[in-house]
C-alpha cells in the first residue's frame, strides 16, 4: 500500500477518476487539475511524486 501525506481515500479516488477520464498525467502539475488538490497540497506532494 502506498500513502502520501495529505491524500486520503477520497482524494485518491478523485485522482484515479481523473486519470481514467483524462488519461495519464503528463506532468506532476496536472495533479492540480484534480478537485481537492490545490497549490498547498500540491506543494507538500511534489517532492514525493513522479510521472
Amino acid at each position: 500500500m502506498l500513502t502520501l501525506n495529505g491524500v486520503g481515500d477520497k482524494k485518491a479516488e478523485q485522482i484515479i477518476n481523473y486519470r481514467e477520464q483524462e488519461g495519464k498525467f503528463k506532468s506532476i502539475e496536472d495533479l492540480k487539475q484534480v478537485q481537492g488538490i490545490g497549490d498547498k497540497i500540491f506543494e507538500g506532494l511534489q517532492d514525493a511524486i513522479t510521472v
